[in-house]
């Protein structure tokens, strides 16, 4: 992510023209509402994604709010469909599950940054896919910092 956009998601002016400009070009009261309400969501994720604490468990914490609010954006997001009328089911590509989860969170980030940076409408269905990709990617990221140890398979 570069530092114009993530000065931009931090000044309450510079997030809220990003998520006016993911408006379609002609839409009705319903449309707005609910690109609004979804890229502003992105927003808040991008935020949790960009922040850089100097913390172990600050950063844990992260983490799980992280993927904590990709879970709600993707509970959410079946009724948005609907009230659009566009079909749902997360589409998107699935990151190498070999890499640390850092690097998978920092390379949905900046898919996830694309697609709100992109003047091209996003189906829903294809947001939901790189949001369920940065929970997992969040999820692994938190697993890989715990001090947990699985118990050997038997």
């Amino acid at each position: 992510m570069d530092d114009d956009l993530r000065r931009r998601l931090y000044d309450p002016a510079g997030t809220h023209q990003l998520v006016l400009a993911r408006r379609p070009p002609h839409p009705d009261a319903v449309t707005c509402v609910v690109s609004d309400v979804v890229w502003l969501h992105v927003v808040r994720l991008l935020r949790w994604s960009a922040a850089t604490p100097d913390n172990l468990h600050v950063d844990e914490g992260r983490w799980w709010r992280l993927a904590a609010g990709c879970a709600d954006l993707l509970h959410r997001l079946p009724g948005l469909c609907d009230e659009l009328g566009e079909p749902y089911g997360p589409t998107g590509p699935a990151d190498d599950p070999a890499l640390p989860g850092t690097s998978r969170v920092a390379l949905a980030t900046g898919r996830l940054a694309a697609l709100l940076c992109s003047p091209n409408p996003v189906p829903l269905r294809r947001l939901a896919g790189e949001v369920d990709t940065l929970g997992a990617a969040a999820i692994s990221a938190l697993a890989q910092t715990s001090s947990w140890a699985l118990p050997e398979a038997r």
